[in-house]
C-alpha cells in the first residue's frame, strides 16, 4: 500500500481536498457579502428617495407660504371694504366717481392725452 501512495505522489497527481467546513465557510461568506451589498444598495436608494422627497417638500412649502401671504392680503382687503374712506378712494380712483356738487379739475400737464411726460 505504501507503494501506491508513493506512486501517486511520484506521478504528480493530487486529489483536491475539499472539506465540508471549507464549503460552509465559503457559503456563509458569500451570503454575508450578498447581504452587505443588498443592504448598501437599499440604504443608497432610500437616501436618494429621501433627497427627492425633501426637495418636493421645500417646493410645496414655498407654495404654501405664497398662498398664505395671498390669503392674508385678501383678508386685509376684505377688512378694508368696511372702511368708508377706502371705499371712497376706490370709487374715485378706479371708477371716476365724484360726490354730488363736487367739481373735479384735471391737470393737463399730467394728462397722457397731451403727449408730455
Amino acid at each position: 500500500m505504501k507503494e501506491r501512495k508513493n506512486a501517486k505522489k511520484a506521478s504528480g497527481q493530487k486529489k483536491p481536498i475539499i472539506h465540508k467546513g471549507n464549503v460552509w465557510k465559503i457559503a456563509v461568506t458569500l451570503i454575508v457579502i450578498a447581504f452587505a451589498v443588498y443592504f448598501v444598495y437599499t440604504i443608497v436608494s432610500q437616501q436618494v428617495t429621501i433627497n427627492q422627497k425633501s426637495k418636493e417638500i421645500e417646493t410645496l412649502q414655498s407654495k404654501v407660504d405664497a398662498a398664505e401671504e395671498e390669503s392674508k392680503r385678501l383678508e386685509q382687503e376684505i377688512e378694508s371694504l368696511n372702511d368708508p374712506e377706502y371705499l371712497e378712494r376706490i370709487a374715485r380712483e378706479k371708477l371716476g366717481l365724484v360726490r354730488p356738487n363736487e367739481r373735479v379739475f384735471i391737470d393737463s400737464n399730467k394728462s397722457e392725452d397731451n403727449g408730455s411726460n
